[in-house]
């Protein structure tokens, strides 16, 4: 604490940057889903209160809808199980599991 009447004390400025994808990665959204958000006036990226509030209710709207320790982010993409009850992935074919 500086004495009165004496130099103020030294405190380096420090900038916190983030992006639209950062944004959409914390919300477990896409870049495109945001960009539709923006439009409908939901969220401005360029102001920092309009983002922690987007944030904070996209949170809150997935936890409340489901799981309490539901991940931010979305997990991979599905594969859907054929008729026949096989799976086709990038690995290759498997057999579905859990079907009868």
């Amino acid at each position: 604490m500086a004495r009165k009447g004496g130099k103020p004390s030294y405190k380096p400025k420090v900038e916190y940057k983030y992006t639209v994808g950062d944004i959409a990665e914390v919300a477990g959204m896409t870049r495109n889903a945001l960009g539709v958000a923006k439009i409908h006036g939901k969220i401005d990226p360029g102001d920092f209160r309009s983002v922690v509030s987007f944030l904070i209710r996209r949170i809150v709207d997935r936890r409340l809808s489901g799981d309490l320790f539901a991940p931010l982010t979305r997990p991979g993409k599905r594969v859907k199980a054929g008729k026949s009850g096989v799976r086709r992935t990038k690995k290759g074919i498997q057999k579905a599991s859990g079907r009868k």
